[in-house]
């Protein structure tokens, strides 16, 4: 039996972290009985968060209260209690969260990136008092170092952990990323100029760049459209060739439909974002044979292949250079190329299958080493 340590409810699907969780779970218990230890998530103290932001206001600098050491030792001591003590690994979903647990046997964590790379890339390092951001930091090294094994969804990350954290390169697994949608059998794309637009941050991910680049490309292509998918603004429907439709479920089944109609009508996914690591939309659009136009950053480029099976941007902040992709896209008479290649890479490289495969492979390493270990 392993154990399966998350914060998330098993059965949440729709963002991309609860995707992966449900497919981590579904795979390893077609192999083992599995010891479902979630979701384990304590309340953040209002009190910790309200002096956390008044601090960051004045510029003295924040703690950052979802790690403080009290929510941590709370984690810590539901998963204590929670755990079957007589099985031979502890899975751990995420890293961060579990940096105060001390496990009595084996464990394997896995996430998109550490700790200091979420706090580069999803917020302002500076807003931060730095010795909060060191104590969780070092305790996030020293548990990673003891893991049997950890995991990352990108090449990007992993390097960076390994860097930062001095672990060894042997015990640092990729497990890639897949699209959490049902592939249609063929690409329905029946031509058409709209664009589609997909986040839960709507500014993070680059939404006021996707309608300045709108604007733009309409006065070339006065027939271009936007559809915006998750969290926007409600004054966004009132631009021109925009159309919002907020959230789509995909653990509802008319919402899931729609939200794979869009993707097979669209021209291309808009993803100038300035805050990810490597986000399964895109992987989710190039199963329907969608491209992307999105950052060159993060890990994006292991995912989007530059004119190959989208584009990529230099400067995802300037709506010229979405735009001029856009307009590229639907001048260039080789587009059908570009889908092609979506198609056929999302399937080979990023398919369900190939995550859990690769998953699997991990745990049954871990459980190898530890039954070496044990002899």
């Amino acid at each position: 039996m392993i154990n399966f340590v998350t914060n998330l409810p098993r059965d949440l699907r729709s963002g991309g972290f609860s995707a992966l969780n449900a497919a981590a779970c579904d795979a390893l218990e077609r192999r083992y009985p599995i010891n479902y230890v979630g979701p384990i998530d304590p309340a953040v103290a209002r009190w910790g968060k309200a002096l956390s932001k008044a601090r960051r206001v004045s510029g003295l600098g924040g703690d950052f209260p979802a790690f403080s050491e009290r929510r941590l030792a709370a984690i810590a001591s539901e998963v204590g209690q929670r755990v079957d003590q007589k099985v031979r690994l502890d899975v751990f979903h995420g890293l961060t969260p579990w940096i105060a647990t001390r496990p009595q046997r084996p464990y394997l964590g896995w996430s998109d990136c550490t700790f200091a790379d979420y706090i580069d890339v999803y917020h302002d390092r500076g807003s931060f008092r730095p010795d909060d951001l060191a104590r969780i930091e070092a305790a996030e090294g020293r548990w990673l170092r003891s893991a049997r094994r950890v995991l990352f969804t990108s090449d990007w990350a992993a390097r960076r952990a390994i860097s930062r954290h001095q672990l060894a390169p042997d015990r640092v697994d990729c497990l890639g990323v897949f699209g959490a949608v049902e592939p249609p059998d063929h690409d329905a794309f029946a031509g058409g100029e709209n664009f589609a637009f997909v986040s839960g941050d709507f500014d993070a991910k680059g939404g006021p760049v996707a309608l300045a680049a709108l604007r733009l490309l309409r006065g070339t292509h006065p027939d271009a459209t936007l559809t915006v998918i998750g969290h926007a603004p409600h004054g966004v429907a009132n631009q021109p060739g925009v159309i919002r439709v907020g959230y789509l479920r995909k653990e509802i089944p008319d919402e899931h439909r729609r939200y794979r109609d869009i993707l097979g009508g669209a021209v291309a996914l808009a993803h100038p974002t300035r805050g990810d690591i490597a986000p399964l939309v895109l992987v989710e659009a190039a199963l329907f044979g969608c491209p992307a136009i999105a950052s060159r950053a993060f890990a994006i480029p292991e995912l989007v292949e530059d004119g190959e099976t989208g584009w990529l941007l230099d400067d995802p902040a300037d709506p010229r250079a979405l735009a001029a992709a856009m307009r590229r896209l639907l001048d260039d008479p080789g587009y059908g190329r570009l889908r092609l290649n979506a198609w056929r890479r999302a399937r080979a490289n990023h398919g369900r299958d190939r995550f859990e495969a690769r998953l699997l492979a991990s745990v049954d390493r871990a459980l190898a080493e530890t039954s070496v270990h044990a002899a």
